[in-house]
């Protein structure tokens, strides 16, 4: 699905987040980066088949934001960016020594239910920057959505007190709660031009320093 890396030096905490990624992406792989450039990362996921390159930059020790870049030989490009406000890992919600999906499937993106039009929107984009697949909520259960689709994994976009959060799911572990890890998202960008802010989103004025 995707190669997963980080920014030069990076804290063991994005490493722990990286590999967290590469539980909950299907048949997706985390990278050392060492002193790899992007070309160099480009190639690395043409040639292991990825459609996706996902990099986590780090700031002040903690993951703040991910870029998904398209993998193409004749089409690669940048797709978005997630800003976060921050995140938990999946031993901090209670799993440990979860096992990477080493097999081809669907990577299913949907929402809580009862959320709004901005959680929607976002989820479809999060779909287009994983290669997922975005499927309405509606009244739906998790498990049926998953039955439907026939795969074990899927991202749920929910509500959070400071914007908007992704939590994930891999249903051939538990049913009953999100394996993590929990992304909590203040901003996000697509190369488009679609975008969300969560300050604008709620009438926060933002002050001149922040805008620059």
């Amino acid at each position: 699905m995707m190669l997963i890396t980080t920014s030069h030096r990076p804290t063991r905490r994005t490493r722990s987040f990286g590999h967290d990624l590469e539980r909950v992406f299907p048949n997706s792989t985390y990278l050392t980066r060492g002193k790899k450039t992007i070309q160099d990362l480009l190639m690395e996921a043409y040639d292991r088949g990825y459609e996706r390159l996902l990099i986590i930059n780090v700031w002040k020790g903690n993951p703040l934001k991910m870029t998904f870049i398209k993998v193409s030989p004749d089409d690669w490009g940048y797709l978005g960016y997630l800003y976060l406000h921050g995140i938990k890992l999946q031993r901090e919600i209670g799993f440990r020594n979860i096992r990477p999906i080493r097999e081809e499937m669907p990577f299913i993106v949907t929402t809580a239910k009862r959320v709004g039009l901005d959680h929607i929107a976002f989820a479809q984009a999060f779909a287009e920057l994983t290669n997922g697949k975005f499927i309405p909520r509606g009244d739906k259960s998790l498990t049926y959505i998953a039955d439907k689709y026939n795969t074990d994994v899927l991202g749920v976009v929910e509500r959070h007190p400071r914007g908007m959060a992704i939590n994930f799911y891999r249903l051939d572990i538990t049913k009953e709660r999100p394996v993590g890890p929990l992304i909590s998202v203040k901003i996000w960008i697509m190369e488009d031009g679609r975008r969300w802010d969560y300050k604008e989103a709620l009438g926060i004025k933002v002050k001149r320093r922040e805008r620059e």
